[in-house]
C-alpha cells in the first residue's frame, strides 16, 4: 500500500464528528439534518493530459447526484463527458452504495473512502490499477434562509514519490497523465 493510500485510509478512518443538533445559521451543518438529502451537482474542468503518447486537452463535464442516508449510506450517480474541438465523448455513469468512513473500492480498482467532518461530505480516493495519485470530491455545506446550499470542488492530489498523476480515463478507462486540471465551473444543490 502506497504511503498516500496508508495515509489517506488512516486519516480517514480516524476523523469523527459531532452530530448535535446545529438549527442556526453561521452553525456547522450536521449529518443528521442532511438524512435523506440529495446533492446535484455539476461542473466543468480544463484539463491537458497525455493517452497513448500524444498530449491532449479538452473540458471534462462532471454531472452526479449523492443521495444522504438512511443512516451511514451515501449512494452516488456519476457521470462524464470529454468535450474538445473533436466532438463529445460520453462516459459510462458510476454508480454505487457506500457506508461513511468504511474504505471501499470502485469498479474501476481505484480505493475511497467517503467522510463527513466540518459540515463537509468528503470522497477521497486513491487511483488504482496501476495509477498513482489521487483525487478529493467535496461537498461544503452551509445553512442559508431558504435552506441548505453545498459547494462543489474536486481537486487531484499528486502521490510522493509517485510523479505526475495516472488514472484510467474517466471516459473509456485507458490509462491517461494528468498534466493539468484546472476548475472552470461547477453548480451543486440540495433537496429533500
Amino acid at each position: 500500500m502506497t504511503s498516500l493510500r496508508s495515509a489517506t485510509m488512516g486519516a480517514a478512518l480516524g476523523l469523527g464528528w459531532s452530530l448535535l443538533p446545529a438549527p442556526g445559521w453561521g452553525q456547522t451543518v450536521t449529518l443528521a439534518e442532511l438524512q435523506g438529502a440529495t446533492v446535484h451537482f455539476e461542473a466543468v474542468h480544463r484539463e491537458r493530459f497525455i493517452r497513448g503518447g500524444q498530449m491532449r486537452s479538452g473540458e471534462i463535464h462532471t454531472s452526479g447526484e449523492v443521495r444522504i442516508g438512511p443512516g451511514d449510506a451515501i449512494t452516488t450517480s456519476v457521470g462524464n463527458t470529454f468535450v474538445s474541438e473533436h466532438g463529445s465523448r460520453a462516459g459510462p455513469t458510476g454508480s454505487g452504495t457506500f457506508t461513511l468512513n468504511k474504505p471501499a473500492k470502485n469498479r474501476a480498482g481505484d480505493d475511497l473512502v467517503w467522510l463527513f467532518s466540518d459540515g463537509s461530505l468528503v470522497r477521497l480516493r486513491v487511483h488504482g490499477g496501476g495509477g498513482s495519485g489521487g483525487q478529493k470530491l467535496t461537498l461544503a455545506f452551509t445553512r442559508g434562509a431558504d435552506g441548505l446550499h453545498c459547494a462543489f470542488s474536486m481537486p487531484f492530489a499528486r502521490e510522493v514519490g509517485g510523479g505526475d498523476i495516472r488514472k484510467g480515463s474517466a471516459i473509456d478507462g485507458v490509462p491517461i497523465e494528468i498534466l493539468s486540471w484546472q476548475p472552470a465551473g461547477s453548480s451543486c444543490r440540495v433537496t429533500k
